[in-house]
């Protein structure tokens, strides 16, 4: 077994400080350059061949990371030349240096006189490929300033230009290109659909190795996409051809991406075992350090994700001696500072490596970045000898060098690193002082929040991981603003807004990248909503921080007031408890004591405040593992909550403005499923003998029904009947899933699953057709019931799909369940919810709460089993 000296926290501060005391002398100790080959891979073309000695030498200079030298040549080389087609290919190159050293500006002009000169040489035979390389760099460039839709047209030009050449390859990669500028743009849809159009197109090539590429690439932007199976399957057809062309090179890179592909901070052993085998498998096919590194280094972060110590130990001596071999640039930088953050992974769960190797690898780094004047670079490196400086304790000169590295990433326009120093200094000013200095702390807090805001759509369209990745690199900055926001006892109403609108954002932008689309139309603040249109509602929006309970309470025409509980036990263990409980029946007991303590946390502080403002309807925005537990179901010692008041849920502090139903006018859509099909991905669900009934039951309330039935429920007969009238109600009587993963959240048709990427297609058409003369705006879908669906496992984002699915559906609100229903009480369940639908004063909440009630009241259903997990998100009225 392996043993693991544990140090005392003081004894570690102690060895760390003793280290790193000598840390500033070891910064400015000259290094000799290494020695060998790098690539430099930032997604941008291959530049045209050079003509001359210095542009060769320039083309090199670029593939090695040196990015100041390769300017200095260029513009010696501009000077000299004297043909106008080639001062257009020195430009060219120029802004692709410029571009990698944050001159963003620089790089733009460049691109602009290419243009110009192109424009002027109209009969020279050599324009067309270089025109066609000058509108790619300046779609990268524009991209790069969030200019998105200028990227998009500047690609759409380059990929025609090259299909004149007739160059296929590359006209590929360009659509490729395409693709990431709809992402940024938020057009997912459209960006899958590019991308799987691609496919048929690069079947038809012969094999070879720019194929293999193309495949790869594709893979790739189909994995950001989301569309994860796709991409797996491009991904493996990328190495099929490169080990039948025998390509060492392509095989490890092919294995590098199906590993990127695989891994997911935060997946399952057994995920993590299937990435490190790709990895293991790159490293071992690749013939030089440039390729295996990456795959080493990946290797590395599993190993101690996995605690794998004795080969985590072996491996990062190996990666050192291959850094060895790389040449003087920015791949070797970043490799030094990717194997700095692996070490400190390490030292901080094992005792070993020794701290002073950490820090000798990031001086190098450091003096290596500064001989290239690659300010990018110095940046990244200084704000990981920051972090390594926080960890000793070491605060001034922590704040030191991560102000260093935030200046920096200012100077170059690089908010993508910047917020991560802004967030860093937050941390050390929180942590330098006994007393935290709040204003600073949050101001630099905010910094980074304001940065992220601008730039999260471009780091999802960017970095696969970060969609995944949340909780670990983006949302730590949100709920630190907000802890630090609401620490003062008597936080001001300033304060109190910001904290709800920090949340809110990281609640859209969790839900964003849950649908992997914008999420768009014209939204109301709940707060003007209840202060104007419905006196009768509070909202309570609930914030789980580290040590405590946030809870916010906004009452009509009242200031938000907000109130605190540190629970006695651990959130998640009182919820999961609770969770698994309310769906046993017979645990009344069990139910009411922790359905207590939570009633207690959220609720019981407010009580009179509610009371005295005679509120009937509570509209909750929850938070985490919150957010699986139906809060019809808290309990006050006496009553459950659904006894005293209606109960919804929203997204956030924005909804779709509220328009109450009109009874008399109200035409439903149902669609049931009996029998689910005989298919191997459906053999989980099982036959739902009450649904017929449950449709005949809506009926007999006297709405107007159209139905569709078992056989004929399938996705195209549901699109054209859903197409045919205006429906208010969309009552869907089928089995469903509701999962963390978007592509696992779906309804049984009798064809089927009918996922919720089609929903956009199929209800959206509701609300936007088409006659034969113009086109006519008809009425949304004011309300989609799902009956018979259950989310997966009970984890709190699946309560996402959910939210995406009414989203999706272009619906102002939806019910839906939280767990698997039991088909013989939703009958009449569903008898008394669409009996008091749209009645005189009677909303959509309080209909869902008077047929809870009903079911409360029979001693066959009177568990929360039955009657509590029918949730209502969105529009309450």
């Amino acid at each position: 077994m392996l043993k693991v000296k544990i140090f005392s926290q003081k004894q570690r501060q102690k060895f760390w400080y003793g280290v790193l005391a000598c840390l500033t002398t070891l910064l400015c100790i000259l290094v000799s350059p290494v020695v060998a080959r790098d690539v430099v891979s930032q997604g941008l073309t291959a530049s045209v061949v050079a003509s001359s000695s210095q542009e060769e030498a320039a083309k090199n200079l670029y593939m090695s990371g040196r990015f100041a030298e390769a300017v200095k040549l260029l513009q010696q080389a501009y000077q000299t030349s004297g043909n106008q087609v080639e001062k257009a290919v020195i430009l060219s190159n120029l802004a692709l240096n410029l571009h990698q050293l944050g001159r963003i500006d620089e790089a733009s002009g460049a691109i602009e006189e290419a243009i110009a000169i192109l424009q002027n040489t109209a009969n020279s035979p050599q324009r067309l490929p270089v025109w066609a390389q000058v509108w790619d760099i300046k779609g990268n460039l524009e991209l790069a300033q969030g200019k998105a839709q200028a990227a998009l047209s500047s690609w759409e030009t380059t990929a025609s230009l090259y299909q004149q050449l007739k160059d296929s390859n590359r006209a590929i990669l360009t659509q490729i290109n395409q693709a990431q500028a709809l992402q940024a743009l938020g057009l997912y849809r459209r960006e899958i659909s590019l991308l799987q159009s691609l496919t048929t197109d690069l079947q038809k090539e012969p094999d070879s190795l720019a194929k293999a590429a193309s495949f790869r690439n594709l893979g790739e932007a189909l994995a950001l996409a989301g569309d994860i199976e796709q991409a797996k399957k491009h991904l493996q057809q990328s190495l099929e051809i490169a080990e039948k062309l025998q390509s060492a090179e392509n095989i490890a890179t092919a294995y590098l991406s199906l590993g990127n592909l695989a891994y997911i901070p935060g997946s399952s052993i057994e995920q993590k075992n299937t990435a490190l085998a790709y990895y293991e498998k790159a490293a071992v096919s690749s013939t030089t350090a440039t390729s295996k590194i990456p795959a080493q280094l990946n290797c590395l972060r599993l190993l101690i994700e996995l605690e794998q110590w004795p080969a985590a130990q072996a491996l990062y001596p190996e990666i050192q001696s291959q850094i060895a071999r790389l040449p003087l640039g920015r791949s070797a930088i970043y490799a030094q500072v990717n194997l700095a953050q692996r070490l400190l992974e390490m030292r901080q769960k094992f005792p070993n490596p020794n701290p002073e190797t950490i820090g000798k690898i990031l001086a190098v780094a450091r003096q290596q970045a500064q001989q290239l004047q690659d300010v990018r670079s110095e940046s990244f490196v200084l704000g990981n000898l920051g972090h390594l400086y926080e960890l000793s304790q070491q605060w001034s000169i922590a704040q030191d060098l991560t102000r260093q590295a935030l200046n920096l990433s200012q100077s170059i326009q690089a908010p993508d690193i910047a917020y991560r120093w802004q967030w860093q200094l937050g941390r050390i000013l929180c942590q330098s002082k006994p007393q935290c200095d709040q204003t600073e702390a949050i101001a630099a807090y905010q910094q980074a929040f304001n940065t992220l805001q601008n730039i999260r759509s471009d780091l999802i369209a960017t970095n696969k991981n970060v969609q995944f990745s949340f909780r670990e690199t983006v949302e730590p900055v949100y709920r630190r603003l907000v802890d630090l926001l609401l620490q003062s006892s008597a936080s001001s109403q300033e304060n109190l807004t910001q904290a709800r609108n920090v949340i809110e954002a990281l609640q859209v932008a969790k839900l964003q990248n849950y649908l992997r689309q914008a999420c768009e139309d014209t939204k109301l603040a709940l707060d003007k909503v209840i202060d104007s249109k419905d006196k009768t509602s509070a909202v309570i929006y609930v914030i789980i921080l580290n040590n405590r309970l946030e809870v916010i309470l906004k009452r009509p025409n009242q200031e938000l007031s907000h109130y605190a509980t540190p629970p006695q036990q651990k959130i998640e263990e009182v919820v999961s408890r609770l969770y698994e409980n309310l769906q046993e029946d017979g645990s009344y007991e069990e139910v009411q004591q922790d359905g207590q303590k939570v009633y207690n946390w959220l609720i019981q502080p407010i009580e009179k405040e509610l009371k005295d403002s005679k509120i009937k309807n509570l509209i909750f925005v929850l938070d985490g593992p919150l957010r699986k537990i139906p809060m019809a179901s808290l309990y006050d010692g006496q009553q459950y909550l659904v006894e005293k008041y209606a109960v919804s849920l929203a997204l956030g502090l924005q909804v779709r403005e509220p328009i109450p139903l009109d009874r008399a006018k109200i035409k439903v859509l149902a669609a049931s499923l009996t029998q689910p099909p005989n298919n191997t991905e459906l053999s989980g669900f099982s036959r739902l003998a009450n649904v017929e009934q449950e449709i005949k039951e809506i009926k007999k309330t006297g709405l107007a029904v159209n139905w569709i039935a078992d056989r004929e429920f399938t996705t195209n007969n549901f699109n054209k009947k859903l197409n045919a009238a205006n429906f208010d109600v969309v009552h869907l009587a089928t089995h469903g899933l509701f999962s963390a993963n978007r592509e696992n959240t779906f309804v049984v048709t009798a064809d089927g699953k009918l996922k919720i990427d089609e929903f956009d297609r199929l209800f959206l058409n509701q609300g936007q057709k088409r006659d034969s003369f113009a086109r006519r705006r008809h009425r949304r879908i004011e309300l989609l019931v799902l009956s018979a669906c259950q989310t997966a496992t009970g984890n709190d984002q699946e309560v996402m799909g959910i939210a995406g699915t009414t989203v999706q559906a272009g619906a102002s609100s939806a019910i839906a369940s939280l767990w698997d229903l039991d088909d013989e009480a939703s009958v009449p369940f569903i008898k008394e919810f669409y009996t008091h639908l749209g009645q005189p004063n009677i909303s959509r909440a309080e209909a869902l709460r008077l047929a809870q009630q009903a079911l409360l009241k029979n001693p066959k259903y009177d568990h929360p089993r039955y009657w509590a997990p029918y949730v209502l998100v969105g529009s309450w009225l």
